[in-house]
């Protein structure tokens, strides 16, 4: 299924030429869609362990792994190497008929549950930086197609520097009074972003906002709620779901981790479809029974407001040791991944807004 077949070759021709020569009419705003019927089977296919080597023989190899094509894939945008928008990604992407789901990461190093001391929420909120996101704007209207992008995933989680234990945590000394400073600085920087890419005409993006299933500190300010940009700037919402990341470590049940995790994602908007952005879980004891009672319960409509599972296909982490959440771990959890995925859907439904 090649891009042209989800999306119209020639509309895109010029589509690509208006918003090239006015950018202030690309204002037609194409949004990813949930399905009509079904669950969209999106993926993380390996890209490296740093997620942004994408190759069109990873997409390739994971689709024929799985027996099923893709929606979407995930690549990360690492700011450590400049603020540069990965055009070519996108277009490898889009070249197999793939959606990318650009994962904005504001770090000047891959270094985690550390401060970032170079791209702070501070210094996005004070501008510092908007002249390279102005032109990385323009760099994603410049590509013709649609694509996906969310900013600072996992932001309840404080191994990552967007998290709000590194920028100011329950203190209230910024913004709003009465909302704690460091889950209102990750909104209102998430909005600055979004707000430049409107400006200069990017308004064919799916604008994503991602929370991990168990967060860290756990504390009541660092509720997902507080991070929450709200449903004028958020298309989807979707979370990490890891059934163990470690084969020593326990399993914990599907049902029992969304028991509570589809309450409180439900209760973050009223009408954004949902997605298990990262769906996964280690080899070991139980691994394939875990993969069969996780897809059944999505594909039954358990969950009814789930419009989308991605799993996260990685062989390595990011230290370079195994990981073995890939899907071909072992022949009884690819044989059961198979069979939990295929009457997902592959195609796409686009909407104007």
């Amino acid at each position: 299924m090649t891009g042209a077949g989800r999306f119209p070759l020639a509309a895109l021709v010029v589509f690509a030429a208006v918003i090239l020569i006015c950018p202030s009419i690309a204002a037609a705003s194409v949004k990813l869609a949930p399905p009509e019927t079904g669950i969209y089977h999106s993926a993380h296919p390996d890209f490296g362990t740093r997620d942004d080597l994408v190759t069109a023989e990873n997409v390739r190899e994971f689709e024929s792994l799985a027996r099923k094509k893709i929606v979407w894939a995930y690549l990360s945008w690492n700011w450590y190497g400049g603020i540069n928008f990965p055009s070519d990604s996108c277009r490898s992407l889009y070249g197999e008929g793939v959606v990318p789901l650009v994962g904005i990461m504001p770090w000047s190093a891959p270094k985690q549950s550390a401060p970032e001391p170079v791209y702070t929420l501070d210094k996005i909120l004070r501008g510092d930086f908007d002249g390279e996101l102005s032109k990385c704007a323009d760099d994603v209207r410049a590509l013709g197609f649609p694509i996906m992008m969310e900013f600072g995933p996992e932001v309840n989680g404080s191994w990552f520097p967007w998290n709000g234990a590194w920028n100011g945590r329950d203190a209230d000394d910024y913004g709003e009074y009465g909302e704690p400073d460091g889950p209102e600085r990750f909104r209102n920087a998430y909005r600055h972003i979004i707000e430049i890419f409107r400006k200069r005409g990017a308004e064919d993006v799916t604008w994503v906002f991602h929370i991990a299933a168990a967060g860290s500190p756990k504390e009541k300010w660092n509720a997902e709620s507080r991070y929450y940009p709200g449903d004028e700037w958020v298309d989807w919402i979707g979370a990490s779901v890891y059934g163990r990341l470690g084969t020593e470590e326990n399993v914990t049940s599907f049902g029992d981790i969304m028991k509570c995790l589809y309450n409180r994602m439900c209760a973050l908007s009223a009408s954004k479809p949902l997605a298990l952005l990262e769906l996964g879980i280690s080899e070991g004891d139980g691994k394939a029974a875990w993969i069969a009672s996780a897809l059944n319960a999505v594909r039954s409509g358990r969950y009814p407001r789930i419009k989308a599972v991605s799993w996260w296909n990685k062989m390595f982490r990011p230290d370079g040791s195994r990981s073995t959440l890939e899907i071909n771990s072992s022949n009884a959890s690819l044989e059961a991944y198979r069979e939990g995925v295929n009457n997902f859907t592959a195609t796409a439904v686009w909407s104007g807004k």
